[in-house]
């Protein structure tokens, strides 16, 4: 006859799960449901908000980063360390330095356009420390003086065959 013993965890055969069985609550495979929730698309779905009287479409996270920062203004603390948390995860709370192409500088008055690329490559934006400053022009009229001296020595040289 059959040894199989009955008894806790130990169902009769003929109520034992089959192999391959497969339940309504745990089905396999398959598309997903037509009707169901796509939560990317209404992630970036821009909402209509009032700003200064008219209504404007703006994007969802831009509408949670503004509350967000309203809430911060009124003294709540929370609010005020998730706004400075996601600004730091944008990069907005790091010096920004002029890497933009196309971004416009007008070089200060009396200022060298050579001194002025050597000190915004170097400094970034003015106002620049005085000592920094006389530092580049001084190094720039070194190598002025040199390259001088370079050409009048070629010149010479071209002149002697």
């Amino acid at each position: 006859m059959n040894d199989y013993k009955v008894g806790y965890k130990k169902p009769p055969k003929e109520h034992q799960f089959k192999p391959k069985h497969q339940t309504a609550a745990r089905p396999t495979g398959g598309k997903r449901k037509e009707d169901s929730l796509d939560v990317a698309s209404w992630i970036d779905k821009p909402l209509t908000m009032k700003r200064g009287g008219k209504l404007v479409r703006i994007h969802p996270h831009e509408a949670a980063m503004t509350s967000l920062g309203k809430r911060a203004l009124t003294g709540e603390h929370r609010a005020a360390k998730e706004f400075l948390k996601q600004c730091e995860i944008a990069g907005m709370l790091t010096p920004q330095q002029l890497e933009k192409p196309g971004s416009v500088f007008a070089v200060p008055h009396g200022v060298d356009p050579g001194v002025a690329k050597v000190m915004l490559e170097t400094y970034g934006l003015p106002p620049w420390d005085k000592a920094e400053y006389a530092a580049v022009v001084a190094e720039l009229e070194r190598d002025e003086a040199h390259i001088e001296k370079l050409y009048q020595k070629f010149l010479e040289d071209l002149d002697h065959g």
